[in-house]
């Protein structure tokens, strides 16, 4: 090599001092020519993608990187090459590079245009970040993640929700959220202690990615709550997932002795109609979740409950609602399932009313009503609710009352509401046969609403599966033969059928 000396200041460097210097550099030197062909490539280079300078000196510059990435980055290279870029220089980019051993590694690739005389040199200093970028991504990943469950946590849930706004309505595209809470969780923790709660939290976050599609991600939101996100999702078929996603929880979820039963209150909520922001459509599935749970949990809401309802009818509702919740307890109404009789007609009911299609006001509506539909029942003397064998024909005739107490009660109550006017005819049918001998009018057919059709064949469905003072419960099988057997008479042949679509999910 030539012993000329370059000036650098005051201090006179010489060609081979400079070679000397960056061969042992501690970061990778490679210098090009304006073709791309390699002209020198120091020892760290060597490590670094395990090429000698003997292999890779000639090749092009394009070989230390996948053709795949080199093409996206080529354009910046020629520009400088040709001499289109006159500032050269702090040019630096991050790639993925496979070394010639095969194994991937992150680069910093630092380049600079060096001119001397007529011939243009690219400059490049070259550092192997793999190390930092895999501490990174860790660190990265303990913040996006629930140490005991090991799903995203809140943080994660908040980056991803934005996201996926931004990217739904730029093309216009539906998505959907859920948010679930623990039904039952503070008491058991109370009665167990807190390793088993801890215990079903884990259970519980290995259920929801069992039941999940690939593409939906569940989130810990916080104390026994989880979130969902799922894009390109309908509520509908949000609706249909929570569902799933409930029942096999109830199933799988419960506690050895029996003594306690957990469940999920879930509220669903879908882009773009639920809200036009991240923040109004959180706040819609939580108070639709919250609503859930104030019904008796272990139920799914993902309409608008009768929030709306101003003063006196508001706070009645809600009082009729827990004098049901607490009817049921005194006279023993409790499902398999371990939720409330009217709780399981309602999750039910929804669940049909949505295959066969009823409208947003109507699924309002039968959720209610399904409430509702036994308010009558406290007219009837505890000592006939609670009797153990059958009932005397005067009883039963006394038990019939309850559907028209209901109705008038429901009537006085809803006076002048337009959205409500139909709630007490529901519960009024709802022992109306569709064959035309029920009672108390003896309608027939398309005469009774499709609501109190829907009734009629969960509250018969519950009723069957559940254990009452003078018999045992049917088994599922029993009870669904029974519906069918009894299809077109006493009930809606199409609630039925959609009865067996839902319950054999």
């Amino acid at each position: 090599m030539s012993k000329k000396r370059l000036s650098t200041g005051v201090l006179p460097i010489s060609n081979v001092m400079t070679a000397a210097f960056f061969a042992h550099f501690p970061e990778g030197v490679v210098v090009s020519d304006q073709e791309g062909k390699v002209l020198f490539f120091n020892k760290e280079c060597e490590r670094i993608f395990g090429y000698s300078e003997g292999e890779i000196s000639g090749c092009n510059i394009s070989k230390l990187v996948p053709p795949e990435l080199w093409e996206s980055h080529s354009a910046v290279f020629e520009r400088l090459l040709q001499k289109k870029q006159k500032t050269a220089y702090g040019n630096k980019i991050e790639l993925k590079v496979v070394n010639k051993a095969g194994q991937n590694l992150t680069i910093e690739w630092s380049y600079h245009l060096l001119q001397e005389g007529e011939n243009t040199y690219l400059f490049s200093l070259i550092e192997d970040i793999s190390e930092r970028v895999a501490l990174q991504a860790q660190l990265y990943k303990q913040t996006i993640t629930d140490a005991l469950t090991n799903l995203h946590n809140r943080r994660y849930f908040d980056e991803r929700l934005k996201q996926e706004f931004i990217r739904s309505s730029r093309y216009n595209r539906n998505f959907s959220i859920i948010i679930i809470d623990v039904d039952g969780f503070k008491q058991a923790n109370d009665l167990y202690g807190h390793s088993f709660g801890d215990k079903m939290l884990v259970k519980a976050g290995k259920i929801f990615l069992d039941v999940l599609r690939d593409g939906d991600n569940v989130y810990r939101y916080g104390g026994d709550e989880f979130a969902v996100i799922l894009p390109e999702t309908v509520k509908e078929g949000a609706v249909e997932l929570a569902e799933r996603l409930r029942r096999v929880f109830a199933r799988e979820c419960c506690c050895s002795d029996k003594r306690l039963k957990l469940t999920l209150s879930i509220g669903v909520a879908g882009y773009p109609e639920d809200g036009p922001d991240e923040v109004e459509l959180i706040a819609t599935a939580d108070s639709r979740m919250y609503h859930s749970k104030e019904n008796g949990g272990n139920m799914t809401t993902a309409y608008r409950p009768h929030d709306d309802l101003g003063g006196e009818e508001e706070i009645m509702l809600r009082s009729l609602n827990n004098l049901v919740h607490i009817m049921e307890k005194k006279v023993g109404r409790k499902t398999l399932s371990g939720v409330s009789h009217s709780t399981e007609i309602r999750s039910i009911g929804t669940e049909i009313g949505r295959k066969i299609n009823l409208s947003v006001d109507q699924l309002d509506l039968f959720e209610q009503s399904a409430m509702l539909h036994d308010i009558g029942i406290l007219y009837v003397a505890g000592d006939v609710m609670k009797k153990s064998g059958k009932l005397t024909p005067e009883e039963h005739e006394e038990v019939r009352k309850h559907v028209v107490v209901g109705e008038r009660l429901l009537t006085l109550l809803v006076s002048g509401r337009e959205d409500l006017k139909r709630l007490p005819a529901i519960v009024g049918q709802h022992h109306e046969w569709f064959d035309g001998t029920g009672y108390p009018r003896g309608l027939k057919g398309e005469e009774i609403l499709i609501e109190a059709r829907i009734l009629a064949v969960t509250d018969s469905y519950s009723a069957m599966r559940s254990e009452r003072n003078h018999r045992q419960a049917k088994t599922a099988g029993e009870t669904l033969n029974e519906i069918q057997r009894l299809s077109g008479k006493q009930f809606d042949p199409q609630v039925v059928e959609a009865l067996l679509k839902v319950v054999s999910c």
